[in-house]
């Protein structure tokens, strides 16, 4: 699951790159393509435009003929040079002169200006024009101010299909990226993915072979210290003493190493039952009680009147009230440790608060990994090793809930879990 999600988020990167390197050259494309088209024309309208009027001058041809008028494709305008006497009107005869006419003022207003002007008919069909505007020279005199006017609609609507094409084209090329980033994903986390599975069978095997010895030993040291026919000195009672209680250190560690390895190989079965919470809560509560005594602290109950029914693992479930209240009996110095569970909405929500240390926004974030440690002096003297959490957290994951806290610093701490009283199947 861990390497599923680790392979998705790279995907989702490689497939992010690529798909930008796609939209920057389809853009580019775009913007290409359109220059030169804008480029092309621009040249050629100050190409007619002289055409036009040199066969004016030569011929008294008129620059565009009947039929372009009619379907709006080229259109001229003349003026007498030096005013707006109208010589030929080769516009109003258009299906667009109404439009044209209402945006005379932006017309170009200097010789060998090319402009661009877009408009709509009466029909809501885009026309685009591009407009230029020179003086027809008779010798060295002005014969005539002359405006052109050339429809290039049929670009716009070819670029759109252009367009749409190459969108769709780089929509194929994105998925087959996204293919390609996949299999890089994979093939990038393969030599992590083979570590992990060597370092989790080393952990397996490793925590496996402990508890044999662990277990020998840890019966060795408690035959010794009820060997009353023995005389031990004082010191060597204190070491007996000291090694029972790092032989039973050992076996938290070993245990919680091999509860999260059978979890990392998918092998941790949780058999679902349905569990008296109130019960289970009370006598998990009434065992750690002791813990809480003896550092002068109250242990707390907050229990609805009404029976909270959950379908669960009891073992699992009571192993994940001791992590939470066992921390919060270890961080606290003095005060109450306040257990609380309640429903609300299907959910069963349960709260730990407790009046200890606090955790600080940034150790927050990073409480649930492994082997970390908010206040590792104080752990290691509580006999802590950075793994309850993170088991706590695999335990409400298995029962589809959520686990969160609410701390700062010096004020306490509250963990607050939602778990559904009903599990989907």
């Amino acid at each position: 699951m861990m390497f599923d999600k680790l392979r998705l988020k790279l995907t989702i990167i490689y497939t992010g790159i690529f798909s930008l390197l796609v939209v920057m050259i389809v853009t580019g494309c775009i913007i290409l393509l359109g220059h030169s088209v804008l480029t092309h024309e621009k040249q050629q309208m100050r190409d007619l435009i002289i055409h036009e009027g040199e066969e004016y001058v030569e011929s008294g041809e008129l620059p565009v003929s009947n039929h372009s008028i009619e379907v709006g494709r080229e259109l001229a305008y003349m003026l007498k040079p030096g005013s707006d006497e109208v010589l030929h009107d080769q516009v109003s005869g258009s299906p667009v002169a109404q439009q044209l006419f209402a945006l005379r003022d932006k017309w170009p207003n200097q010789d060998r200006k090319v402009k661009w002007l877009t408009l709509r008919d009466a029909n809501d069909r885009l026309w685009i024009y591009i407009v230029g505007r020179d003086q027809i020279m008779d010798g060295t005199a002005s014969a005539a101010t002359l405006y052109m006017f050339k429809d290039l609609s049929d670009y716009y609507y070819e670029e759109q299909g252009e367009v749409v094409w190459l969108v769709l084209m780089s929509l194929f090329f994105i998925c087959c990226g996204a293919g390609i980033g996949y299999y890089l994903a994979g093939r990038s986390i393969k030599p992590i993915r083979e570590m992990f599975k060597r370092q989790r069978e080393f952990v397996a095997d490793a925590s496996h072979e402990l508890r044999t010895p662990l277990t020998v030993m840890g019966i060795a040291a408690e035959g010794m210290e009820g060997d009353t026919d023995s005389k031990f000195s004082e010191f060597t009672a204190d070491t007996l003493k000291t090694m029972r209680m790092e032989i039973k250190r050992m076996n938290n560690l070993v245990a919680a190493l091999l509860s999260l390895a059978r979890n990392d190989a998918g092998v941790a079965e949780v058999r679902l039952e349905q569990v008296n919470f109130n019960v289970l809560l009370e006598q998990t509560a009434g065992t750690l009680s002791i813990l809480a005594q003896q550092k002068g602290l109250k242990l707390e109950l907050q229990l609805p009147p009404e029976r909270l029914i959950i379908w669960g693992n009891r073992l699992r479930l009571e192993q994940l009230l001791t992590i939470l209240i066992d921390n919060a009996i270890k961080y606290s110095v003095s005060g109450t440790v306040t257990v609380s569970a309640l429903r609300h909405n299907q959910q069963l929500v349960i709260r730990v608060d407790d009046e200890g240390i606090g955790i600080d926004a940034a150790d927050i974030e990073r409480i649930f990994e492994r082997f970390y440690r908010v206040d590792k002096a104080r752990t290691r003297a509580e006999g802590g090793f950075g793994l309850g959490l993170p088991i706590a957290k695999i335990i409400v994951e298995q029962h589809q809930g959520t686990i969160e806290v609410e701390s700062k610093k010096a004020g306490g701490s509250c963990f607050i879990v939602k778990l559904p009283l009903t599990m989907q199947r």
